[in-house]
Formats: structure tokens, sequence, C-alpha cells
């Protein structure tokens, strides 16, 4: 899903298209731009269910070059800290909570909150032969923004077929940023914006599907820069602003997520781009607003998808993203006539 906000059309505009991509030297500028406190509410009730224990999850914001300080709490007195099993390990909240109460036996209410500095990133130009320090991945690092998992099926045959007829093999003598910048464009002139709550958004769908939407997309730029050795990753969780009564994708009521990516570029370090917001909203001559800027207004959940939860009761269970809570439930009953109710309001720190 897009942001409704449109980033501003006075973005610091640079001509790396024509540069002389050999010699070019880069770096990320970055400003504070705002510490944000984020509250998710979210409320499930069952009229017919008699519960006796609900599990539930929520994702822990990490630090990133993006979002500094980040702190989560999640609104349970047995709320802990554990690692979800897939090859990622990334921590999440769980919370068993037993129904104890009257209200407890047919609804959960799960409140999550996100406090953290977010910082805008450009992408600018160094200089010739002047280079940014950065801090190299660690081979943790490296591993896993290199590796072939869940949705980012790249090694899929379909998907390489595509990566091939497409032209998105990267050439001896292109640098990151201009392969990245190249592959960025190519999507962007070629594929479009779509939403539906139950798409497949695999890389090896998508690269022939020609459209999706932001998850989708960014899952689909990031396997390709994996496919060509280089270092990327899919950024889930929400704009840093309150979801609007009158917010809707299509027929659903829309709560500010989205989905981004970044790949990893030597001596640069981390390069933001989002390339659903790019397709429904630049309208820039280059169509470069959204390729190594980030405004700073987006607060990230967790780095990638396919989740592997030990939901203790009901074994291991995988879950695409953790942009809201998520639960399971004991007891007895039926789990019919389901009435969600869902907040996302976002204060900035004066």
């Amino acid at each position: 899903m897009s942001h409704f906000t449109r980033c501003s059309a006075a973005l610091l505009s640079f001509s790396l298209v024509q540069q002389a991509t050999a010699q070019v030297q880069y770096k990320i500028e970055f400003v504070e731009k705002q510490t944000v406190t984020a509250t998710m509410t979210a409320t499930s009730s069952f009229p017919n269910l008699e519960a006796k224990e609900w599990i539930a999850f929520a994702a822990i914001a990490p630090e990133l070059p993006g979002q500094k300080n980040t702190k989560t709490t999640f609104d349970f007195p047995t709320a802990e800290t554990v690692t979800e099993l897939s090859p990622l390990a990334r921590p999440v909240m769980l919370a068993r909570v037993p129904a104890k109460t009257d209200e407890l036996k047919s609804k959960l209410s799960m409140k999550v909150q996100y406090t953290a500095t977010l910082y805008s990133r450009h992408l600018a130009v160094a200089g010739n032969g002047v280079a940014s320090k950065v801090s190299l991945l660690t081979v943790q690092e490296s591993a896993a923004a290199l590796s072939e998992l869940g949705d980012i099926d790249f090694k899929a045959p379909a998907f390489q077929k595509w990566l091939k007829s497409a032209g998105y093999l990267r050439r001896k003598t292109e640098g990151e940023i201009p392969f990245a910048r190249r592959v960025f464009l190519g999507l962007r002139g070629s594929y479009t914006y779509d939403y539906k709550n139950d798409m497949d958004r695999k890389a090896s769908v998508v690269c022939d599907a020609g459209k999706s939407d932001c998850g989708g997309l960014s899952l689909l730029f990031t396997a390709v820069m994996r496919a060509n050795e280089i270092p990327a990753r899919t950024l889930f969780g929400r704009w840093a602003t309150s979801a609007k009564a009158d917010d809707k994708i299509g027929a659903i009521a829309y709560y500010q997520w989205h989905v981004r990516a970044e790949f990893y570029a030597a001596t640069v370090g981390w390069v933001p781009v989002d390339l659903a917001t790019s397709i429904q909203h630049d309208k820039s001559k280059d169509g470069l607003e959204q390729f190594g800027h980030d405004a700073g207004d987006f607060l990230t959940f967790h780095i990638d998808a396919n989740l592997q939860l030990d939901t203790v009761t009901f074994g291991k269970k995988t879950t695409h993203n953790l942009q809201g809570p998520i639960f399971w439930v004991s007891g007895s009953g039926k789990m019919d006539k389901r009435v969600d109710k869902e907040s996302w309001l976002v204060e900035v720190k004066k």
C-alpha cells in the first residue's frame, strides 16, 4: 500500500543518470527529522467463542540507519521477547493471555506502542575520490541480505528466466548504485500498482504478473538485487502519520501499512528505495524522487517477510508479516461473526 501524503517535490534533484558512473562517489546525507510515539490498537471479538488462552505476537522495531532509539511495548503483563524460528531469527514480542475475565472469553484487545527517532536520508554525490565512512556489514548481516528466503525466491526457474529476458543482470563495470538505479527505473516504467488482500507476493510470481502492491514490488526489487549479489532487504511497517477514518484502499480501511526496500552499496551504506510510491506518485521528469531518498516519515517494524512463530499450543506457524499484532486462541465454541477494530495514532515529540 502506498503513502497518501506525497513526498515534497522540493527533494534535492541529482543528475545521477548523466554522470560518468565509473568515477562518481556517493554518500548518504542524514538529518534528524522527528521523534514519534506510535500507538497501535487492535481488538477482535467472537460472540460464540469460549476462549481458554490467547497467544499474541507483535513485531519489535529494529535499530536501522533511518530510525534510532527504538522502543517497543506490548501492553500485556506476560509479554516477553522471543526469537522467531526462521533463519533470520528476528526478535518479536510474545504474550500468553489466559482468559480469566468474562471479556477475555470472547474478545482480545491488543495495544502496541513504538517510539523512535526518524532520520531523512538522501543520496548525494560525494565528489571524485571522496568516499564516505560507513560500517561494513557483518558476516551475518551480509548473509541475511543475500539469502533466498520466503517470497524472495530469486533462484526459482521462472524468476531466473525473467531476470535474463528483462536485462536485469549486472554488467561487469556497473557499480551497485548505477545498476540499482537502472533496475528501479526499468521496473517503475513497466510495472503498475495493484492491491488485493490475498495476492501472491513471491518475486517469481510478481515478475511475470507485471503488477503488485508495495510489498510485492519491494520484494521484487530486493530479489533482483540479491540475484546480482548486492545485499538488499525489505522494510515492513507503517507511515509515521495517524490513520484517518476515511482512508481506504478500494473497500478496505487503510491504517498506513507500507513496505519499502533498501540495498547496500560499498562505501555508501544502505540506500532507500520506494518503488510503489514512485509508481503511484512521482511525476518528476527523471522519476528518481523515491530512489535514494527517505523523508524520515516511515516506521519499520521488521526486516523482510515470512516470519515463523512458535505458537506454543499450535506449534510452528508462518505469517507473512507483522505490520499488526497477530494471535491464536485455544478454547471451545465457534470463531464466527468476527468483529475487528483497529487504530493507528502517531504523536510527534515537540
